[in-house]
């Protein structure tokens, strides 16, 4: 063959791969696979009573982690850590409340009152009464065992005169010392049971002055803040939870929880595990409840509870359960739920239309190689009815553009900001 004719086929066959291969610059200049998790600025996101107050400012830099918002909030009472917008406010509401009652304890009233608490006759429950009490709010163990036994005795004083008698006045002297408090922090509007431990001392101080000092504390008196007055307007308290933790001791709460979680199915030891394990305070275990229940008929809530039990280690995890649940009630308000479906861990909602809803308490959703995966395994599941039925992704924060354009290309709906919070 001509050496010409060779050369000539040989550069025209290397022209044509050449054309079917990438230029180096069209590959850089291509979109990612995936998106990498960013970091917010919290200037940028968050309503300006939100980011700074008479007390407290939040650091610029919100990494964003296992779908919450990362807060580092510095105050006048100490440095605070918050998992995600939900914990943001509940922390802005307590360093409010922190500082109002420690108005409280510089006045005259209240010195006077602790003077007249030292002499009290109550001062020799003292001890049985605040140390139970401090330990209800970081860990929700023994003192419910504790409480419970204290309410059998309390039955028996006065039936005779046995040993009982003098441990049942001091039993039911910390039953009342534990009320008192209950009742001033949701006065305040504040979880009783709350892990924020500056919070608590100021609680046991104001509590025990007016129980055992017959101080005269009133909410009424003390002024609101602007961070306090914005949270009220974008927290959306279920009046049931709060008549509950109101009106009922923790041992009460308990029986009370225990019975709902076991009438929808769940095992005594899931039961037990969301009671005692340590993850949920008697209030998120109460709201878990009370969510849950109000998906009356909805079938397998049961299987939801069995998960939260059994992967929930720690408060953010407890929360992530809490504020799921509320979102599904919410959900089912307008688009009734028929039953819950687990995949994997995770509780997915099969609508009454067939409709597959992914309800999700996360502050902030990109287009990770995690998403991607969920992604799919929820097309495959929803891929097992005949139906073919419509796929809905409701969020209670925000979705990226990237990961909305994703799921929409996919035929999946998206609904975020449900739950917008301290949000702009």
């Amino acid at each position: 063959m001509n050496r010409n004719l060779v050369l000539a086929l040989t550069f025209a066959a290397t022209l044509q791969c050449l054309a079917q291969t990438p230029q180096p610059f069209e590959v850089r200049r291509a979109e990612p696979v995936f998106e990498e998790l960013p970091e917010l600025k919290a200037s940028e996101i968050l309503k300006p009573e939100f980011l700074q107050g008479p007390h407290f400012a939040v650091r610029d830099p919100v990494p964003t982690s296992a779908g919450m918002n990362q807060f580092t909030i510095d105050s006048d009472f100490g440095v605070f850590e918050a998992d995600g917008n939900e914990m943001l406010l509940q922390r802005l509401k307590e360093i409010d409340a922190i500082a109002r009652l420690r108005e409280v304890s510089r006045t005259d009233e209240f010195k006077n009152s602790l003077l007249a608490a030292a002499k009290s006759p109550l001062n020799s429950a003292k001890n049985i009464a605040r140390d139970p009490a401090q330990a209800i709010a970081n860990v929700p163990k023994g003192l419910m065992k504790f409480l419970g036994r204290a309410k059998e005795s309390v039955e028996n004083v006065g039936k005779g005169g046995n040993d009982d008698v003098g441990d049942g006045r001091r039993l039911k002297d910390a039953i009342g010392y534990s009320d008192k408090k209950r009742k001033i922090a949701l006065d305040m509007g504040v979880d009783p049971y709350s892990t924020n431990t500056v919070l608590q001392k100021q609680l046991d101080d104001v509590a025990w002055a007016s129980w055992a000092g017959g101080f005269g504390f009133s909410v009424a008196t003390l002024p609101i803040s602007g961070a306090a007055k914005a949270i009220l307007t974008v927290t959306n308290v279920n009046s049931t939870v709060e008549d509950l933790l109101r009106e009922k001791t923790p041992s009460e709460l308990e029986e009370i929880n225990r019975s709902t979680f076991r009438a929808m199915g769940a095992s005594s030891s899931d039961t037990q595990q969301i009671l005692h394990g340590g993850a949920f305070t008697p209030t998120q275990a109460t709201a878990f409840a009370v969510h849950l229940k109000a998906l009356k008929g909805v079938a397998n809530r049961g299987a939801f509870v069995k998960a939260a039990a059994r992967r929930s280690t720690t408060e953010a995890d407890a929360l992530f359960c809490v504020y799921t649940a509320a979102l599904m009630d919410q959900i089912n308000q307008t688009t009734p739920i028929a039953r819950i479906v687990m995949l994997g861990d995770f509780p997915i909602c099969v609508a009454k239309d067939g409709t597959i809803i992914v309800a999700l308490q996360w502050d902030y959703a990109a287009w990770t190689s995690g998403a991607a995966s969920f992604t799919a395994d929820v097309q495959k599941l929803a891929g097992k009815s005949n139906q073919s039925p419509h796929i809905s992704v409701d969020l209670s924060g925000e979705v990226s553009p990237r990961l909305r354009n994703e799921l929409e290309k996919r035929g999946i709906t998206v609904q975020d900001r449900l739950v917008p919070g301290p949000l702009k």
